[in-house]
């Protein structure tokens, strides 16, 4: 029952923030919007920052969707940008509320708080990531699109491209135009369609 209330708690915070990105999370929010009184939820997470790596920890569970990889009717380098763009964040900039949660999820996974729960949940997230790039590269190496040659290396290198691009919207520096990123992402998916991996 603990593992599901706990579920319920984590779904409302993230149904709430997927409408309203600068939501502060209110404990009575969450609360109501989970059903449930606000010592219940004090009881699961005792501080907004245990609900916070909770929320991170249940996102790096996701899994990247498929998309159209297989719709063939639909240009290749369409289709894997498709699957690409999913994994960024929103591209409005992020402030506020949002940024702190970004900063304090990323500091709980690498800072010196940093701990191995969270290392771990970074890694395998990392690794689901990583998976389902080279599925989708594999997808279109059966098609006959790209070689099947080094398809790891090539979806190491793309997220590699991905998280930067990321990293770019998430960190409060000069950030690259739209324009920019569709461009730096061309170039990325340029390397990908060679006939020879660079």
């Amino acid at each position: 029952m603990a593992g599901s209330r706990r579920q319920q708690i984590v779904e409302a915070a993230r149904s709430i923030l997927s409408e309203d990105p600068q939501s502060t999370l209110a404990v009575r929010t969450v609360a109501a919007r989970a059903g449930i009184g606000a010592s219940t939820l004090r009881h699961y997470f005792p501080t907004q920052q245990s609900l916070h790596e909770a929320i991170f920890a249940a996102a790096l569970e996701d899994t990247p969707s498929e998309m159209r990889i297989h719709d063939t009717s639909t240009p290749a380098r369409t289709r894997l940008r498709e699957c690409l763009v999913q994994l960024l964040p929103p591209q409005q900039p992020i402030s506020g509320a949002a940024a702190d949660r970004i900063l304090t999820a990323l500091s709980t996974s690498f800072g010196s708080s940093s701990t191995d729960e969270a290392r771990n949940a970074w890694g395998a997230y990392t690794l689901r990531t990583l998976d389902a790039i080279v599925g989708w590269l594999r997808v279109l190496a059966h098609q006959g699109v790209i070689t099947d040659v080094d398809l790891r290396r090539r979806a190491r290198f793309l997220l590699t491209v991905v998280e930067g691009i990321a990293l770019t919207r998430i960190i409060p520096v000069t950030r690259p135009t739209s324009a920019e990123e569709e461009a730096i992402l061309d170039d990325a998916l340029s390397v990908v369609f060679r006939d020879t991996p660079a």
